[in-house]
């Protein structure tokens, strides 16, 4: 199977989790008097997450590598081998606490942008 890849990054081995959150917001206008009106639906919010393991020697390097792309705020092309292409931000990265040299448990969050690279509000969260 090819590999995931994040504009010039290459996973050596593919997430063990890739999961994408979609969620579409209806939109309401409150007038003058208070009454509430649906307008229509908000933008597609997509949240890309994934879980997984860099190994070996270069492990840290992989990591590093990620944590790279996301402070230079980089927005690109995620290429999915089954999934597809989504243009996207890296806004989350976090390594496991179990991690060391060698073996690195990382997960990942990605949000999805237009083409201008506008990312969506995302809907309020429900408790």
């Amino acid at each position: 199977m090819e590999k995931l890849k994040f504009e010039n990054f290459t996973w050596l081995q593919n997430p063990e989790v890739f999961q994408v959150d979609a969620e579409i917001a209806p939109v309401y206008t409150v007038a003058l008097d208070g009454s509430i009106s649906y307008k229509g639906l908000g933008p597609l919010c997509r949240v890309i997450r994934g879980k997984g393991v860099f190994q070996g020697s270069e492990a840290v390097k992989y990591f590093n590598a990620l944590s790279v792309y996301m402070a230079a705020k980089l927005f690109g092309k995620l290429i999915h081998p089954i999934w597809g292409t989504f243009q996207v931000y890296l806004v989350e990265l976090k390594m496991q606490q179990c991690s060391r040299e060698d073996y690195i448990e990382y997960s990942f969050a990605f949000r999805e942008a237009d083409s201008s690279g506008m990312i969506p509000m995302l809907p309020e969260q429900k408790s």
